[in-house]
């Protein structure tokens, strides 16, 4: 049966074979898709194992004096309204939460149903995992295009340069760019004569024969990329494209701020020599067709935003914006276009305002939302995430969701955060329910619509998250998706926001291998379009704050001691953030099993330690043990963990509780001063610590 991947952007075609039992047999990679062609990844492939997992949830489970013991749905939904509609009645819809996960952008029926729940109950706070890893782009997107879902892709197949920041496609895709096999076509612009350069603290050892790894101090892209902007606008032999600007206003206030960062004087802060940086600015600049893409690297420090937007005008300033080559904006057919007013609304809270990104508070509050909030949240439902261990916070966090009247959890497994709950749901998995892969709509190099059945009926008593929260909809009176005539709540959701594909999902059905290739984005129009009526805007005001702290920031980083230490996350072939740890093929695999400290050998002679040896990692925000792995391909200066460990209380996952690991996000800010007032990420990386013997 032919389905697809739910694990990223590129939703990787995949056949799946059913036996005589009606039980998942075997899962490849579908040859015959029409874009994937046969590419999947060793993660995509694994959710078989995930799909039979014997420690999968299979049936509610609540937590009684004696732990988790099973219930019926009825109790469940029973138990769960009763308590609900009393929060509501007396602490009104402010006093509930809801957050979704990554996996809910890949579930086209539970997030929808997930907002249609929140909507009916006038619940306002929406967490998700997008103020982790990605705010950035969707808020700085809405004020530059006026869509937090307009994001001008890198056009692999027709770059003569390509700049990558913040990112590994070895270790986990490119996210925000839907390239099923991102090293092949890396290696096929090699091939083709295109010049690739990384910039990572890490160096890419496994791609040095694609490009180069600049190898820059961390939390520092915004200063490069504004170097770089500097250098071109400066050097009379450069200057930004006056083709590309013709129709843009406000390109002095640009250049104004970048002419504050010069190679020279951002050098010792960025860690490369400022002539490293000019050959990049000429590079970029004369390249025939370059093109840019950012990542988490970039998204996850205290200036995310700045960088995003840099990059941004980068493509803009060097005419590469919506050019052939350059960073294009795919053809689109599903995503909405636009936000509604108040999601750009400022909020204020006791702990600073925040611009939200599509209406998300900042995840490093939701502690201080649950404990000193004056009105504070009494009740979570928790959606395939697991803010436990993915936001900072650390023990505050675990108490703070523990002190919760009521805590829901929907997932695959009890994790971290299913343990602190009252409730734990099982969440039908995706061989255990119809998609669609609206998600990566606007990400595509080769855009296309895919619908799948279910492969296999759920095991157990598993409900997908649509029927979950219609049925509590229902159970408080409140219309739900399962009122839908027919019953057809993918078509009832979906007919009318396929938009310009001019498809339907009844179409979709009837299609062989049930894929529908869309029109190819042909370059051309796209600052008119976005800017509507007058030019568009190069340096909205919206970006004021951004661009102000710049500076602070700046004198800060020069500020510190030039033998201290940086924290970054590294990025695991054995995990998917804080998934799959449960599975014991990758837990045991080579690397698979640990959570070390990863340092230079310079910096842990400097320190007097060794491999092997346990050390105490700390800062102001928190602090952990780990064990020490040294890397002469990190820069000296940086050590890196990954995140998602942290696995010691979660008995639910035996596979995970056995191998825990520590979760690095104590060491992260929270609270006051812990995001970005423009979009409410999350500063997870870059973070000042020390570290000694154990």
């Amino acid at each position: 049966m032919k389905t697809f991947c739910r694990l990223c952007e590129v939703n990787c075609g995949l056949e799946a074979t059913v036996d005589e039992h009606g039980r998942l047999a075997d899962l490849k990679p579908d040859a015959e898709h029409p874009v994937t062609a046969g590419f999947a990844c060793h993660k995509g492939l694994l959710a078989r194992e995930v799909h039979h997992d014997p420690d999968r949830l299979n049936h509610p489970q609540r937590r009684s004096q004696h732990g988790f013991e099973r219930a019926t749905w009825d109790e469940a939904l029973a138990d769960v309204t009763g308590r609900l509609s009393e929060i509501l009645e007396t602490h009104g819809p402010g006093s509930v939460a809801v957050y979704m996960g990554n996996p809910s952008a890949f579930n086209a029926l539970g997030s929808m149903s997930t907002g249609l729940f929140a909507a009916s109950l006038g619940i306002e706070r929406l967490f998700n995992a997008g103020t982790q890893d990605c705010a950035n782009k969707f808020v700085v997107s809405e004020i530059l295009y006026g869509s937090a879902e307009i994001h001008p892709m890198a056009d692999l197949d027709h770059a003569d340069h390509v700049l990558l920041i913040g990112t590994n496609p070895r270790v986990s895709k490119m996210s925000f760019l839907s390239t099923p096999d991102p090293v092949g076509a890396l290696r096929a612009a090699r091939k083709r004569g295109a010049r690739i350069r990384f910039v990572n603290p890490l160096e890419i050892t496994d791609l040095r024969d694609v490009g180069e790894t600049l190898q820059i101090r961390p939390d520092t892209d915004a200063y490069l990329l504004a170097a770089m902007l500097c250098e071109i606008e400066r050097d009379p032999s450069l200057g930004f494209d006056t083709q590309a600007i013709a129709n843009v206003r406000n390109v002095d206030r640009l250049r104004t701020f970048v002419r504050a960062f010069t190679p020279e004087r951002v050098s010792t802060v960025v860690g490369l020599e400022a002539e490293t940086i000019r050959a990049m600015a000429r590079d970029f600049a004369t390249a025939e067709r370059a093109a840019i893409h950012v990542s988490t690297g970039l998204n996850m420090g205290r200036q995310g935003v700045l960088g995003y937007y840099l990059a941004q005008m980068l493509s803009l300033v060097t005419g590469n914006l919506d050019r052939r080559g350059g960073n294009i904006l795919p053809a689109r057919g599903v995503q909405p276009m636009g936000m509604p007013p108040e999601a750009s609304a400022t909020r204020s809270t006791a702990w600073g305002d925040y611009r939200p990104a599509r209406g998300t508070p900042p995840g490093s509050l939701m502690a201080d939302m649950i404990l000193d909030d004056p009105a504070p949240i009494r009740a979570m439902f928790v959606v395939a995430g697991n803010p436990a261990l993915s936001i900072a916070g650390g023990d505050r966090l675990s108490q703070a969701l523990s002190s919760l009247d009521l805590l829901v959890s929907v997932d695959y497994y009890r994790n971290a955060t299913g343990e602190l709950a009252d409730w734990v749901l099982p969440a039908a998995d995706w061989f255990e329910r119809e998609d669609l892969n609206y998600f990566v709509q606007g990400v595509q190099r080769r855009p296309y619509l895919q619908w799948t059945d279910a492969v296999v009926e759920p095991q157990g008593e598993r409900r997908t998250d649509a029927w979950i929260f219609s049925r509590i909809l229902q159970e408080l009176g409140r219309p739900s998706l399962l009122d839908i005539p027919g019953g057809d709540m993918m078509s009832a959701l979906w007919d009318g926001r396929l938009g310009e594909t001019n498809h339907s999902i009844g179409a979709l059905r009837e299609t062989e291998g049930h894929v529908i290739l869309l029109p190819e984005a042909e370059p051309g129009g796209f600052l008119e379009r976005v800017s509507g009526e007058g030019p568009f805007d190069a340096c909205p005001e919206a970006l004021r704050e951004s661009l102000g702290r710049a500076e602070t920031i700046f004198e800060s980083l020069v500020s510190e001691a030039g033998d201290g230490l940086k924290l970054i996350t590294r990025r695991t072939h054995y995990m998917l953030n804080s998934g799959f740890q449960n599975l014991k093929a990758l837990r045991d695999a080579k690397g698979g099993g640990t959570n070390p400290l990863f340092m230079n050998p310079r910096d842990a002679l400097d320190r007097g330690l060794s491999e092997g040896q346990w050390v105490l990692v700390h800062n102001a925000h928190g602090k952990l043990r780990a064990e020490l792995a040294l890397d002469a391909h990190l820069r000296e200066g940086v050590v890196a963990m990954s995140h998602g460990f942290g696995n010691e209380r979660t008995s639910g996952m035996p596979i995970a509780q056995a191998k825990p690991g520590v979760n690095v996000n104590v060491l992260s800010p929270a609270g006051a001063g812990s995001f970005d007032p423009i979009g409410g990420m999350g500063h997870l990386t870059g973070i000042r610590v020390e570290v000694e013997a154990a």
